[in-house]
C-alpha cells in the first residue's frame, strides 16, 4: 500500500483526488490549513495535517515515509495586483515542496499545473503540450506565476521523478468554496445570464484525479500532460447548465467592445490600488477560444473522458445537497 502526500486537499481537485485514492486502497496524508475546513474530516485512511507551503521544515517532516507527493495547492485568484503577490504560494511554495521531496526520501512528485502554461488554440489548431504560452493568457499574473513554478518543476526532473498534470477548467462535485463551480451557479436557476464571446475547454474533475493516480506508475521523469476534454463556447456551456438545471435561462451576449471598455475601467481601478479581477487582460481572455487537445493523455495515460454534461449534472446535484442551489 502506497502512502500519498497531498497539498491543497480541501479544494475541488484535492477532495476528489483524496476520495479516489481511498477507493483504490491508498493511504493519504493531506495538508490543509485547517482540519475543520476539510469536508470529510472523519474519513478512514486519511491523516489530516495542518500547515501551509511556507514551512519547508514541516513539509520535510510530514513527507517522510510517503511514496508520492501530489502538489495541488496554489493561489488561483485573479484579483491580485502584482506578480509578487502570487510568488509566495505558487512559486516559493512549489520550491519548498520540491526541496521537501528531495530531503524526505519521497521519490516521486506529481505537480498539478494549468493548461494555461501551454499555448491555446482554436478548433482548427488545438493547443497542446508542445506549444508555448501566448497572449493574452501569457499576460495573466496567475498564469505567469504558474509558469514560473512549472520551470522549477522541469528543472527538478533531473534529480527527482516528476510528472506534471495540467488540467483545463474543471467541473464536478465537492466544490466546497466554490471555485470553478461559480460558473455553474452563475447560470443555474437564473432568469438571465450574460455570456462572453469566447470559449474554453472543460473537463470533469474526476478525470483529472484519475490522471494523477495513473501517472504514479509512469517511468520517464519530466512528462507533462494537458488533461482536457470538451471545447465549448461559453454560450454552449451556459445552455448546457440551464438544461441540466431544468429551467430556461435567457442568455445574453456580451460584445467584445463592451468587455474592452469594462476592462479598461478595471485597469484604472487596479492602478489606484484596489484589488479586482476586472482587467483588460482578464476580460480579453474571455474573448478568445482557449481550446486544447487531450491526445497525449489518452495515449500515454489511457484515459477515457467523462462527458462535461455529466460533470455539470454532478456539480448541480452537489450544490443542491449543500444548499447552494434550490
Amino acid at each position: 500500500m502506497k502512502k500519498i502526500f497531498v497539498t491543497g486537499a480541501n479544494g475541488l481537485l484535492g477532495t476528489n483526488l483524496v476520495l479516489q485514492l481511498l477507493e483504490q486502497g491508498y493511504e493519504v496524508k493531506a495538508l490543509v490549513r485547517r482540519k475543520e475546513n476539510f469536508v470529510y474530516p472523519q474519513l478512514d485512511g486519511v491523516e489530516l495535517v495542518e500547515g501551509d507551503l511556507s514551512d519547508v521544515h514541516r513539509l520535510k517532516t510530514q513527507m517522510k515515509h510517503c511514496d508520492v507527493a501530489v502538489h495541488i495547492a496554489a493561489l488561483a485568484r485573479h484579483h491580485l495586483l502584482r506578480i509578487e503577490d502570487y510568488v509566495p504560494a505558487n512559486v516559493q511554495g512549489t520550491r519548498n515542496v520540491i526541496d521537501a521531496c528531495l530531503h524526505s526520501g519521497t521519490g516521486r512528485l506529481v505537480y498539478v499545473g494549468t493548461a494555461n502554461t501551454f499555448g491555446f488554440g482554436d478548433l482548427q489548431d488545438l493547443g497542446n503540450e508542445q506549444k508555448p504560452m501566448r497572449p493574452p493568457v501569457s499576460r495573466s499574473l496567475y498564469a505567469r506565476s504558474k509558469k514560473m513554478a512549472q520551470d522549477l518543476v522541469d528543472a527538478a526532473a533531473r534529480d527527482l521523478h516528476v510528472t506534471t498534470i495540467s488540467p483545463t477548467f474543471m467541473i464536478g462535485p465537492h466544490d466546497t468554496k466554490p471555485s470553478s463551480g461559480r460558473m455553474v451557479l452563475a447560470v443555474a436557476g437564473k432568469r438571465m445570464a450574460f455570456y462572453p464571446p469566447g470559449g474554453k475547454n472543460f473537463v470533469h474533475v474526476g478525470d483529472v484525479a484519475r490522471a494523477i493516480i495513473r501517472s504514479f506508475d509512469l517511468r520517464p521523469s519530466g512528462e507533462k500532460f494537458i488533461i482536457a476534454h470538451e471545447n465549448m463556447t461559453y454560450k454552449e456551456f451556459f445552455r448546457l447548465v440551464a438544461e441540466e438545471y431544468g429551467r430556461k435561462t435567457l442568455l445574453i451576449p456580451l460584445p467584445r467592445p463592451i468587455l474592452s471598455v469594462v476592462g479598461w475601467g478595471g485597469d484604472l481601478v487596479r492602478k489606484a490600488g484596489v484589488p479586482t479581477q476586472v482587467s483588460s487582460v482578464n476580460l480579453k481572455i474571455l474573448g478568445i477560444y482557449n481550446y486544447y487537445d487531450n491526445r497525449k493523455a489518452r495515449e500515454m495515460l489511457g484515459l477515457a473522458f467523462t462527458p462535461v454534461r455529466q460533470a455539470v449534472r454532478e456539480a448541480i446535484d452537489y450544490f443542491r445537497k449543500t444548499g447552494k442551489l434550490a
